[in-house]
């Protein structure tokens, strides 16, 4: 415990000194204050939550990333479980236990659309009686998101019978059916596993054919399988720019949403992670990991998605803010960095093509998040025009292997940011 105690309180003068080191000229920050984006909470503190979380028992953790949204029950398991009335009760006792707030998360729930098996409950009176479920619980659900990667079920499931269009028809009727119990409920789908071409093209067929009626476009976005070069696996962040665009387009357009082309349909990413492979802790469980999914999260922040939702909150597989014993992964310490990107998004850029920025002013205060991709450090001039520095945290892989708390930075006209770390600077306005 004493050399824990004199590691963490040597990190102001072990900061000193190598935030001095690096010989090139400091990048320079340019703030745009002209334009605002709003930054929706139910994007920033997004996951994915199931009762196989024990999240009492990292209840302190989970708390500190101040969850705003919960979609339950997560993943497959929707597709492979029944939706009852005992699932619901778990639920409630976790939705206490991680507010952080005067409300608690907000609530997407997956009824259960694929079946596999007699007996499954995932007829349209199933997602009805759910409702009710939910209604006893007193639980108030956001969205009903109609089942999860439809996509699959002809591919890897093994049924080629579910078109986009059967799904569209089961949509259509697992709505209209949760309708007579809450007339004011709301619609997600489809929630395509990715979006390569045959994901698209579902997603596509669905818009078509059901776009009067879906509430918040949904896809997932996993762009590699955790094999890729650590900069390869970075740049991939781009998918997340690429398909908000996208499909922002389809549905605005008449010719591929006939129906409901005039509606302006949000869109929500309802699972996102670097890597789809969940037995594979590179590029999950890792820093790489850590920085990509802070960046994805800004960027759809940014770029007008209503709900996002990362894969996962605790302990599945290599996925997750913390593993099952409790232990953090560098998940955790992004998302307690994000937490803080609320208020309006403003512009921010640098000539330093290896940093990541984004910046959100919330009254006096401008928060801003600095990551720096490169495997060395990377100085950064801290001056913006018309504010005044008044603190700085980073994180690198040393402070997450060391279970240690943020470092804090000498603050000062020129700052170091740490190789591949993520670090938040907050400004008060002069």
């Amino acid at each position: 415990m004493t050399l824990h105690l004199l590691r963490r309180a040597a990190w102001p003068l072990l900061g000193t000194c190598l935030f001095g080191l690096a010989a090139a000229a400091p990048a320079t920050l340019t703030l745009d204050t002209t334009r605002a984006t709003p930054l929706p909470p139910t994007v920033i503190g997004g996951f994915n939550y199931g009762n196989w979380m024990p999240v009492v028992e990292a209840q302190k953790d989970l708390r500190s990333v101040a969850p705003t949204l919960l979609r339950f029950p997560g993943g497959n398991v929707g597709d492979e479980n029944d939706l009852t009335a005992a699932n619901f009760v778990p639920l409630k006792s976790n939705l206490e236990l991680l507010t952080t707030g005067p409300k608690p998360p907000a609530l997407m729930v997956q009824t259960r659309v694929f079946g596999g098996k007699p007996g499954a409950k995932n007829a349209p009176e199933d997602a009805a009686q759910a409702a009710r479920d939910a209604q006893a619980q007193q639980l108030q659900v956001a969205y009903w998101e109609i089942g999860n990667e439809p996509d699959l079920y002809s591919v890897n499931r093994g049924d080629a019978s579910w078109t986009p269009e059967r799904y569209c028809d089961t949509f259509r009727a697992q709505r209209q059916a949760i309708l007579k119990v809450d007339p004011g409920a709301k619609f997600a789908g489809p929630a395509v596993s990715n979006t390569g071409d045959g994901a698209v093209n579902f997603l596509s067929r669905f818009v078509k054919n059901c776009g009067d009626i879906v509430d918040l476009l949904t896809w997932h976005e996993y762009p590699t399988d955790g094999t890729r070069s650590d900069a390869e696996a970075l740049s991939s962040v781009s998918v997340i720019d690429r398909d908000v665009k996208r499909f922002r387009a389809l549905l605005d357009s008449q010719e591929s949403n006939p129906l409901g082309y005039t509606r302006h349909t949000p869109l929500g990413v309802t699972e996102y992670s670097l890597s789809y492979v969940s037995a594979r802790p590179r590029h999950l469980s890792d820093q790489v990991g850590a920085l990509w999914a802070a960046e994805a999260t800004a960027r759809l922040a940014e770029q007008g998605v209503s709900v996002a939702a990362y894969f996962a909150l605790q302990a599945t597989g290599a996925h997750g803010l913390v593993d099952l014993a409790g232990i953090p992964r560098p998940t955790l310490y992004a998302f307690q960095q994000l937490r803080h990107l609320t208020g309006e998004g403003r512009p921010l850029t640098s000539d330093d093509p290896a940093l990541w920025l984004h910046a959100a002013q919330e009254g006096a205060l401008l928060t801003v998040l600095a990551t720096n991709t490169a495997t060395e450090a990377h100085p950064l001039s801290t001056a913006l025009p018309g504010y005044q520095l008044i603190g700085g945290k980073t994180f690198t892989e040393k402070t997450v292997e060391e279970e240690d708390d943020m470092v804090r930075l000498p603050l000062g006209a020129t700052l170091d940011l740490p190789a591949r770390s993520l670090t938040r600077l907050v400004y008060k306005r002069q």
